[in-house]
């Protein structure tokens, strides 16, 4: 994977479209991504992570802020990414969800996100594809690594190793899972721990199932679970006794069955018995009851024959009078329409007179008031329109008016803008002023702080300086004491060289001198004697302290450089009048910032003045031509409001009102029609009555009556003719029926009324003996049918306890030990030791770029001791010092110690997942921050580390802002910040 070139638009910080070339930058292998704390260094690398994944790492992804405050509205956020993936060179451009101003009227609307990937062939972009789950995946299955692999494998993130370094092994761990894919050992855990829930819970099953077919037993068979079998002790140890315990319960309970037997057959025989005596008596107590019931039927059949006879007449009369019930009543109609329409012909010339004003009641006059009130009714609209015209009349003047009132306000508001806006240009000018000055102000102000700082660092570096040539002096002493010692026993050895020649001389030997093989007269030492030895353990002291001089003198000699750099940047002022001119510039350019920071609200405020001032003068002119326009309408509308009132005044006449003159010619014209109709249908229904009444009297006097009246009373009603003729039939029914009873053989001579509540009571006491035998019967058979079934059941339910027991206690084992409990004396799950197993490849790997950067001294050394308070231990991580040889823990390592070993786990942890991923070549590689911890020799371990990851081809970008590597880096790419936003230098 190698970035080639990177383009943001509208992105972070960046308010405009910036472009890294990183093949240029990058062409020697190392380069630096350079700039201030917050200039956006971060955000480069955010970018491309957002650009191959959708997502930006860390922290800064939860708030989902991609898009620049700086940016303007019409520009769009947007990442385009050149990049070599798995052999294919692609062109990633994405964007996010963001706001844009709609094309067509105002407001915003919402523009989806987008993804587009190319692929370069044959000279030019050929397309990927342009959805984001398709672009997504076709990344996907070629970056070979997860966002949160890519993330600690390509961009080394500021801070997280160093936080891993020092870690608790459940929080190394929980990063570890990030990286590395232990999901398949966790389902065996989780398996493991549901097999183990599974089986505890099978067995409790069994338990409970025995503990309640044991009780069940004891319930049927109406005994007590003897104490070894007692339910809450089922399942701790095999129920041996529980086999014989059921054989004896299911014999006693078949001796009672047996009992049960004979009695129900016994109570069945005496209920047989009882049941026949009593159903004899029965009958015979009917037969009784039904001649009691016949005699008296007979006498109330008797005494109602008398009653009877006035209804039999009654019956005939109606019958002769129901042919002419219907000439009757149409005559009673007629009578009855005729005295209503005399009523109604009185009441109508009652109307009529008030109205007739002595006219006569005929067609001609209702037509002649019919059309003057239709005449009248074609104004009615006229009067509508004169209150639409008073109303008109009056909100027009009412409108008018206020027109009026308004224009006089907003004359005087006008005459006012021109003092508003010279005030506020004024306002504006002045803030320009003052942001104009503001850089200077800040220059100025850096430049003394800078000068500030120097001053204050001077006397310090000065006694350090000092306490240095004091340093230097004594070990010049030491080592001109020491090359003095060393040279005076190079003499003495030089003059004592004779004798140590010849103590090693013997007859018959060569001399090492002048080779002869006698040696008449040896040299002896005088002095001290000198060996070899102690001039080389001097000449090692000498040396030793003249590395010491050195080493002094450099320091010293750096000491002074660094000095005079102080001093130059000091200048010569004294510190006091460093400080107050620091305070002064500060108060300054904080005034200043202040006065410039309103300049942008001044110039909207005067954008917004003039709009207003605009705004009134056009509305003032729309206001003063409205008025003259309403005025004209209140005009017209009073001249149209006169014609119509005039015209509404002849034609009401007298009346209040027009609606009041139609009202009453419509009502006379009414009265004299009804006045018409009711004298006509008074004639007609007074005919018909006459005509009626004769007709009545002819049919009468056939039917044998005297008159109508006569006729009239003997009617009936119908219902009561059927309910009477019902009535008559019915008592010559009953009258048969009882006769017919009374005659029947079977009661005559009727023995003695037997005695029925003695024999019911004998057979109801037999009734209850039988059926609690028979309930007791069934209830024995009940009980052994069921102590049959639950013999059988405990049977398999104890085999299957004893599986089941067994079954726990393996999958128990297992899951215990997987997940760091039981046998596993190091608590270690199956996740952690999969984890350790990775940590401590990782330790190795990162070892050997730890040992390069500390010059050999600490080596990573995996520890699988438990965690603190007993915590779960195989994530440890220690070092080993090999200056001391002490095994120590991460954490009592220094700040500059800290970053190497966090950067060397860092690279070790990339070659690690890198190797886990399927060997995923990384091109390109980010190192973000930390370098200002390290002294120069450090700083020169880890470049030199630094320098070693190019081999290959690879491609390092270190991102800090240490000024001292702008120097050891010649290749850089530069972040500026200011105002509205950042950018790259140019």
């Amino acid at each position: 994977m190698r970035v080639h070139r990177l383009t943001l638009t509208a992105f972070g910080p960046f308010a405009d479209r910036v472009e890294a070339d990183l093949d240029d930058v990058g062409r020697d292998g190392l380069f630096l991504l350079w700039g201030p704390t917050g200039a956006g260094k971060t955000t480069l690398l955010d970018a491309v992570v957002y650009a191959l994944y959708g997502t930006v790492p860390g922290a800064r992804g939860e708030e989902r802020r991609l898009r620049s405050d700086h940016a303007g509205e019409g520009v769009r956020t947007e990442v385009e990414c050149e990049v070599t993936l798995g052999g294919e060179r692609l062109l990633v451009t994405r964007r996010p969800e963001q706001q844009r101003p709609k094309r067509r009227g105002t407001g915003w609307t919402t523009e989806q996100a987008k993804l587009t990937v190319q692929r370069w062939s044959a000279g030019t972009w050929e397309p990927v594809s342009t959805r984001i789950d398709e672009g997504s995946e076709h990344l996907r299955t070629r970056l070979g690594l997860s966002a949160e692999q890519f993330c600690q494998v390509v961009l080394l993130p500021q801070g997280d190793f160093a936080r891993f370094l020092r870690a608790e092994p459940e929080d190394r761990g929980r990063l570890l899972r990030t990286l590395f894919d232990v999901s398949r050992f966790g389902a065996v855990e989780s398996w493991l721990d549901d097999q183990r829930r599974a089986a505890r819970e099978q067995l409790d099953e069994a338990r409970l199932r025995a503990s309640t077919l044991l009780a069940r037993v004891a319930q049927v068979a109406d005994v007590d679970v003897p104490e070894e079998l007692a339910p809450e002790l089922v399942g701790a140890a095999p129920p041996a006794h529980a086999g014989g315990w059921v054989h004896r319960v299911r014999a006693e309970l078949a001796g009672r069955l047996q009992a049960h037997e004979a009695a129900a057959a016994e109570a069945a025989a005496d209920v047989a018995r009882a049941d026949a005596l009593l159903a004899a008596a029965r009958t015979e107590a009917d037969r009784h009851a039904r001649r009691d019931r016949a005699r008296t039927e007979l006498a109330r059949l008797q005494a109602e024959a008398a009653e009877l006879q006035p209804l039999r007449a009654a019956l005939d009369a109606g019958s002769r009078a129901e042919p002419v019930r219907d000439v009757l009543e149409a005559a009673g109609r007629a009578a009855l329409a005729a005295e209503a329409a005399a009523e109604r012909l009185a009441t109508a010339q009652q109307s009529w007179a008030p109205v007739a004003e002595g006219r006569a009641a005929d067609a001609v006059l209702a037509r002649v008031l019919r059309d003057d009130a239709a005449a009248l009714r074609a104004l009615l609209p006229e009067v509508d329109r004169a209150a639409a015209l008073t109303a008109e009349v009056t909100r027009v003047r009412s409108q008018a008016e206020a027109l009026a009132t308004r224009c006089a306000r907003e004359e005087a508001a006008v005459a006012d803008w021109p003092q508003r806006l010279a005030a506020q240009e004024a306002a504006v000018a002045g803030a320009a002023g003052t942001a104009a000055a503001l850089p200077g102000l800040i220059a100025e102000l850096e430049r003394r702080r800078t000068m500030l700082t120097a001053a204050r660092a001077v006397p310090p570096l000065a006694d350090r300086l000092i306490r240095r040539q004091e340093r230097t002096q004594a070990t010049r002493d030491d080592w001109l004491a020491a090359r003095e010692a060393w040279l005076d026993l190079r003499a003495g050895r030089l003059d004592g060289m004779a004798a140590e020649l010849a103590a090693g001389l013997a007859d018959g030997a060569d001399c090492p001198v002048c080779g002869a093989v006698e040696h008449p007269r040896l040299a002896e030492h005088a002095g001290p004697v000198v060996s070899q030895a102690d001039e080389d353990d001097a000449r090692v002291v000498a040396e030793q302290r003249e590395a010491d001089h050195a080493a002094a003198r450099r320091a010293q000699e750096e000491t002074e450089r660094e000095l005079a750099v102080l001093r130059t940047r000091a200048g010569d002022e004294p510190l006091a009048a460093q400080e107050q001119a620091v305070a002064a510039a500060e108060q300054e350019e904080s005034t200043a910032r202040s006065g410039a920071a309103t300049l942008e609200p001044a110039r909207r405020e005067l954008e917004a003045l003039l709009s207003r001032r605009d705004a009134a003068v056009a509305a003032l002119a729309a206001a003063r031509e409205e008025l003259v326009l309403r005025r004209a309408e209140a005009a017209a509308a009073k001249e149209s409001l006169t014609d119509v009132e005039q015209r509404l005044a002849a034609a009401r006449g007298e009346d209040r009102d027009l609606p009041a003159r139609i009202r009453r010619l419509t009502t006379v014209a009414d009265r004299c029609e009804a006045l018409m109709e009711a004298e006509t249908a008074e004639l007609r229904a007074r005919t018909e009555s006459d005509a009626a009444r004769r007709h009545a009297e002819e049919r009468v006097a056939e039917a044998g009556f005297d008159d109508l009246l006569d006729a009239a009373g003997a009617l009936l009603d119908r219902g009561a003719t059927a309910s009477l003729g019902r009535r008559v039939t019915e008592h010559d029914e009953q009258w048969s029926v009882v006769t017919a009873t009374l005659a029947e053989p079977e009661l005559a001579d009727l023995a003695p009324r037997p005695d029925l509540e003695a024999l019911t009571g004998s057979c109801r006491t037999a009734t209850r003996a039988r059926e609690d035998a028979v309930s007791a019967l069934s209830a024995a058979r009940a009980r052994a049918a069921a102590l049959d079934d639950l013999a059988a059941d405990l049977t398999a339910v104890e085999v299957e306890l004893d599986e089941r027991r067994a079954t726990a206690q393996q999958v128990t084992a297992l899951a215990d030990l997987v997940n760091g409990r039981g046998a596993n004396t190091l608590r270690m799950r199956l996740q952690s030791f999969v984890l350790a197993a990775r940590l401590e490849q990782v330790a190795e790997v990162a070892s050997r770029r730890l040992r390069d950067m500390s010059g050999g001294r600490y080596t990573f050394l995996h520890s699988d001791a438990q965690g603190r308070h007993g915590a779960r231990g195989g994530l440890g991580l220690d070092v080993l010092d090999e200056y001391t040889g002490v095994r120590r823990p991460t954490k009592t390592l220094s700040g500059g110690e800290s970053f190497m070993a966090s950067l060397a786990l860092a690279l070790g942890l990339a070659d690690v997942v890198t190797a886990e991923s399927g060997g995923v070549q990384i091109d390109t590689l980010f190192v973000d921050e930390g370098f200002g911890t390290l002294d120069p020799q450090s700083l020169d371990a880890v470049m030199t580390v630094l320098d070693e990851l190019r081999r290959g081809g690879r491609t390092v970008g270190v991102i800090s802002h240490v000024e001292e590597l702008r120097t050891r880096i010649t290749s850089r790419l530069e972040v500026v910040s200011g105002r509205e936003g950042s950018r790259l230098a140019g």
